[in-house]
């Protein structure tokens, strides 16, 4: 008799840890895919305040690919070029101080 208990219990146990593990990974699962889901759903950060962006009108050389960049708002009035191939940009126009 002591046998037929043994048995009753290896299989409940071989029962109970996969159906554990496997509720297990789905939680994980889940929890993973709502994070990412909910990153993707953030809203856009507002714009910065009115009058905060200096109008400007510059225009950048990229001496190593031939790239052009015209920049028309700044936070400053000497704002620092922008780069591209790893190098910083050289100004060409100053279109405020023609």
């Amino acid at each position: 008799m002591a046998r037929i208990g043994v048995s009753a219990t290896v299989d409940l146990v071989d029962l109970i840890v996969p159906v554990t593990g496997s509720l297990l990974f789905i939680y994980v699962v889940y929890r993973i895919g709502l994070k990412l889901m909910l990153g993707f759903s953030r809203p856009v950060p507002a714009p910065p305040p009115a009058g905060e962006l200096r109008k400007v009108r510059l225009t950048y050389l990229c001496t190593l690919c031939g790239t052009e960049v015209r920049m028309t708002r700044s936070p400053s009035s000497a704002p620092e070029g922008p780069k591209c191939c790893m190098e910083e940009m050289e100004l060409i126009h100053d279109h405020d101080n023609d």
